[in-house]
């Protein structure tokens, strides 16, 4: 079997994007007083934007809050934030942390609805006060945390400001995919200050091609209508479709292979050694289902037995770091690297992911968490299975469509 990634072969079209364009200064800029949202494909600068837009109020309040649903992704913007020694000023944390301290909200509240309630009155009884909130992962927190957040938000300044796409949506939530809801249910007004990200920066044109084919088949399964950004308008529950960026092309095409569930940690293992000894300086995503820990273990296991330096966290407490722009070498389920992107990511056991006919919500987080997985890499995508499947079928399909989005460049 020969070598699956080398990344002499894209490194000089490496991803080192720190600047805004034009539509992302101008969310940045934005006036400060009152509710705002972005929502924005994967890939397109989200999370940069809301860790651009802290910069830019710092001066302004004294009191921000900034929550995310990802631990990496909190551990990266903290990161970001001490770099510009930003610090006693803001709060940044993962919304489960900050509540449980904060408010004594403990996750198990979350199994139903009457039970998350409770962060509405909690968060009334607390007197915190932040003159701005900033939200990041969206389309993963409850109505009722919506509704909590809005009870510790000054109602002087009224400074929220929220990033999203339903694309992503792989915990639930599955009533904002719909057509007719809206933001103003939950209290919410966005009307007139709204934008919307369609170029993907993060991914080769290879890549997003065969990752948006991919998804496409869910979204029409769930009913949820995909517009080009010039058509959506208002219209909260369109997906909306990317555009590439041609200039981000090394000619790398992903992969699909077949690997005995046996050999696969081992084959793993090896390829990662080989990847690192074409350029140290990388980050390799080893994705898994979020159910299989078994794998993940094995991976990490055999990593270890070469020597390559990684990071297999053992539970959600040993995800509070920095890994997105730095290398590094992860193995993790693909739903907890939401948000992290790496120059190469291998898929384990594509096979393990399911279909559900009889459950067109849970089919839908199914593949968003696939789609999630695939858009995680910048430059090289390789996605191994043992055993055929519909899942895997449907991958295959992906490969063998033609091209069809619109270049940006």
């Amino acid at each position: 079997m020969g070598q699956w990634i080398d990344f002499q072969q894209t490194v000089n079209q490496r991803l080192l994007r720190e600047d805004l364009d034009k539509e992302q200064t101008k969310v940045r800029n934005m006036n400060t007083k009152g509710h705002a949202l972005v929502r924005g494909i994967a890939g397109s600068g989200k999370s940069l934007v809301l860790r651009n837009r802290v910069e830019n109020i710092i001066d302004e309040f004294d009191n921000i809050l900034i929550l995310s649903y990802n631990r990496f992704m909190s551990g990266w913007l903290k990161s970001k934030l001490r770099e510009k020694n930003i610090r006693r000023e803001v709060t940044c944390n993962t919304f489960h942390s900050w509540a449980y301290h904060n408010l004594q909200y403990d996750y198990k509240f979350d199994k139903n609805d009457a039970s998350r309630l409770q962060i509405i009155d909690l968060a009334t009884k607390s007197r915190l006060k932040y003159q701005a909130i900033l939200i990041d992962e969206a389309q993963d927190f409850y109505d009722e945390w919506f509704k909590g957040i809005l009870e510790v938000l000054d109602t002087d300044t009224n400074s929220l400001f929220f990033v999203y796409d339903n694309t992503q949506s792989v915990y639930g939530q599955s009533h904002r995919r719909k057509a007719d809801w809206s933001w103003l249910k939950l209290g919410i007004d966005i009307r007139g200050r709204a934008q919307i990200f369609d170029v993907n920066y993060r991914n080769s044109p290879e890549i997003l091609e065969l990752a948006w084919e991919f998804i496409l088949g869910a979204l029409s399964e769930a009913n949820m209508k995909v517009s080009k950004k010039e058509q959506a308008g208002g219209r909260i529950g369109d997906i909306i479709q990317p555009k590439k960026k041609n200039s981000r092309s090394s000619n790398i095409k992903p992969t699909l292979l077949q690997i005995s569930d046996e050999a696969m940690p081992y084959q793993i293992a090896q390829q990662v050694k080989y990847a690192l000894s074409s350029h140290k300086e990388s980050s390799i995503g080893v994705l898994v289902h979020p159910q299989n820990w078994r794998l993940k273990n094995v991976i990490s296991k055999e990593l270890s037995k070469l020597n390559i330096e990684h990071h297999a966290p053992k539970g959600s407490t040993d995800r509070d770091m920095n890994v997105v722009d730095r290398p590094f070498v992860i193995v993790d389920s693909w739903n907890a690297l939401k948000g992290v992107e790496f120059d190469a990511v291998i898929i384990a056991g594509l096979d393990e992911a399911n279909e559900y006919p009889d459950d067109l919500d849970k089919d839908f987080q199914e593949k968003a968490g696939i789609y999630t997985a695939m858009t995680r890499a910048r430059d090289h995508l390789v996605m191994l299975y043992d055993t055929k499947t519909s899942i895997v079928d449907l991958m295959e399909n992906a490969f063998n469509s033609p091209a069809q989005l619109v270049s940006e460049d």
